[in-house]
């Protein structure tokens, strides 16, 4: 039987973990190396953004995540 949109959400879910705004804060602190990327539209970043997230809209995410972050190693943060 296929998977349905639901099943690949909650399967998203469960390998990809949720992090709070005071986990990246701590992760911050830590030094931690990560990207913060963030995928609203230009007008919503404009408002205000986590000091040094990328933008990258959603709707060119899949276009052109490999020219923002190349190494699939980086660990990411979307906001």
């Amino acid at each position: 039987m296929p998977l349905t949109v639901d099943d690949m959400v909650k399967a998203a879910r469960q390998a990809v973990p949720a992090v709070t705004p005071s986990d990246v804060s701590a992760k911050l602190e830590r030094g931690e190396s990560f990207m913060i990327l963030d995928v609203r539209e230009p007008e919503e970043y404009l408002q205000g953004h986590i000091p040094g997230a990328v933008l990258l809209p959603r709707g060119l995410l899949e276009l052109r995540i490999d020219q923002v972050i190349p190494d699939r190693d980086t660990n990411i943060v979307l906001h």
